[in-house]
């Protein structure tokens, strides 16, 4: 275990964040049109901003995506319907796609001749 806090310390803004999106949104009315525009649209853009955020400054790290989909479950049980639980894998797949972008980009930043690092 201490040899993944390294690890760990720098995600925790990004799950506290995330924590708070997937509780706040989803008790929203269910049965609003707008419900639907937040789980299908704005979650999955905010996994894929904050993992792609998280790439650029720390590259690939394998529990991140996990997360998402695991923090996201609890709202499945809580507030939302069984239906819902395939958008917890959506989200980890979209904070995966986000975070190999962000460690390509953060790989691309280090190779250049004139960078500082």
């Amino acid at each position: 275990m201490k040899k993944n806090l390294p690890l760990l310390i720098p995600v925790l803004p990004y799950l506290i964040m995330t924590s708070l999106i997937f509780f706040i949104i989803p008790t929203l009315e269910p049965n609003s049109r707008y419900f639907s525009v937040f789980m299908m649209m704005m979650i999955p853009a905010y996994c894929f901003v904050s993992a792609f955020l998280y790439g650029l400054k720390n590259g690939i790290v394998w529990f991140y995506p996990i997360f998402i989909g695991i923090i996201f479950m609890p709202a499945i049980f809580l507030i939302i319907n069984m239906k819902a639980l395939l958008y917890g894998v959506i989200y980890g797949a979209v904070a995966l796609l986000g975070m190999y972008l962000g460690s390509i980009q953060k790989k691309r930043k280090d190779d250049e001749p004139g960078s500082a690092d």
